[in-house]
């Protein structure tokens, strides 16, 4: 597997895990992953159900203030792959 098929299968798995966040968060799957949280009814309470729901996925802490920085699914899925640890090789 090349660095760019592991970053994208590391990056569809995270989108995929913050959809489900989002999801149980604001009741419903009816958005995409360029909608914004907060456009969608999100509120700063539901935010936080997501980070924590996304730091326990993740088992590391990840701040409130990297949904409102990133507040679609893709974005914040990027984030996340970018932060996120490489296995060494």
């Amino acid at each position: 597997m090349t660095a760019t098929e592991s970053a994208t299968h590391d990056t569809s798995e995270l989108t995929a895990l913050v959809h489900r966040a989002w999801a149980e968060a604001l009741g419903h799957e009816e958005f995409t992953d360029e909608d914004n949280f907060f456009r969608l009814g999100g509120h700063s309470l539901g935010a936080l159900q997501v980070v924590r729901d996304l730091s326990t996925a993740l088992d590391r802490r990840i701040p409130v203030r990297v949904l409102f920085r990133s507040p679609t699914v893709r974005a914040l899925a990027d984030v996340l792959a970018a932060d996120t640890p490489k296995d060494p090789a």
